[in-house]
């Protein structure tokens, strides 16, 4: 049975995200810049990452926390080989409901059947735009959208619970994307979900008049397409929820600039190399790796560092509040 346990504001822990290597074949903007790849060099040291046993015993000891669901990221996850033995070990964690996966799809059909057999719940690929060339622009690579859009399509067809789909919004680079992702996935199931640009890390160069605020892709959509608002499905829900009026499915939208959510996140993070975060702005990690055969001292430890969390950024930077010094990259711990 859970240990139930809350944060300094009252929250208490139900989601985890592994990133299971800070290494990627993209080069998006908004995470990974290609001039910045240097970064990620210096950084990334695979043969440092944590082993899949390592993984298992700390995403144990979350579970004796109160952690119901995990979700596997990256940098991108898939660069991990064997991917499905570890979603196997973790489906069998006492207390585990779920567990879900974020990509970028490129590596996802060779593998998505076994994954589906361990017992893989949930998968959410990023996609910013189905244009060929501005998804070569966006992402530095020469990947090809229609094979990852078919991709997507047999992850509609099979035994997953819920397929969605990312995009992240840059005033000026993809906004007009929106209409067309929408109208590709409306009726499928697949539900497409608008992700306001956020300042994660250090080397994306946001600017705040870079961000499309959600209330104008709102008001892009219902131009075309009545929606109604839906009620969160659970609590922590980061997404703000609509469904079309005709019937034709759902779409989701994630206000991390204009709606900061910071009073209902319910997540811990924890890095390749074995730091948990507590704030996907987070300037610090908290190392447990080294009490990773301990099980106990693990247990302590993490329920020490989830009590002393106050983490509320999105919040601060709404209320102009400083918020000083550097925070950790978003390839190293994820979206």
């Amino acid at each position: 049975m859970a240990t139930e346990i809350t944060d300094q504001l009252n929250r208490p822990i139900r989601d985890l995200r592994i990133s299971l290597t800070d290494r990627c074949q993209f080069r998006c903007q908004y995470c990974l810049p290609a001039e910045h790849v240097d970064v990620m060099r210096q950084h990334s040291k695979p043969e440092n990452h944590l082993s899949f046993q390592e993984i298992h015993a700390i995403t144990s000891a979350f579970a004796r926390l109160g952690v119901e669901k995990v979700r596997l990221t990256g940098g991108e996850p898939l660069l991990r080989k064997n991917l499905h033995e570890l979603i196997s070990n973790i489906k069998q964690i006492n207390g585990i409901k779920e567990v879900a996966l974020t990509t970028n799809g490129a590596l996802l059909d060779p593998v998505l059947d076994e994954l589906i057999a361990a017992g893989l719940d949930r998968i959410t690929i990023s996609m910013d735009a189905i244009d060929q060339q501005l998804f070569e622009q966006m992402t530095g690579t020469r990947y090809q959208v229609s094979d990852i859009i078919n991709t997507i399509n047999r992850c509609a067809d099979s035994d997953l619970k819920k397929v969605k789909v990312n995009c992240v919004l840059q005033k000026g680079i993809n906004e007009h994307q929106v209409m067309p992702l929408l109208q590709l996935f409306r009726g499928t199931g697949v539900e497409v979900r608008f992700i306001e640009f956020m300042d994660v890390g250090n080397i994306n160069g946001w600017q705040q008049q870079q961000v499309l605020e959600s209330h104008q892709v709102l008001q892009q959509i219902a131009d075309k397409w009545p929606h109604q608002a839906l009620p969160a499905s659970h609590p922590g829900e980061v997404a703000n929820r609509h469904r079309f009026t005709d019937g034709q499915g759902e779409f989701g939208l994630i206000s991390s600039i204009s709606e900061p959510f910071c009073l209902d996140c319910n997540r811990a993070r924890l890095s390749a190399q074995g730091e948990v975060y507590t704030c996907l702005f987070g300037q610090q990690g908290h190392p447990v790796r080294a009490l990773s055969k301990l099980p106990d001292e693990l247990f302590d430890r993490l329920s020490t560092i989830w009590q002393q969390r106050s983490d509320r950024y999105s919040m601060d930077r709404k209320q102009q509040r400083k918020t000083a010094g550097k925070k950790i990259e978003m390839f190293v711990i994820g979206g």
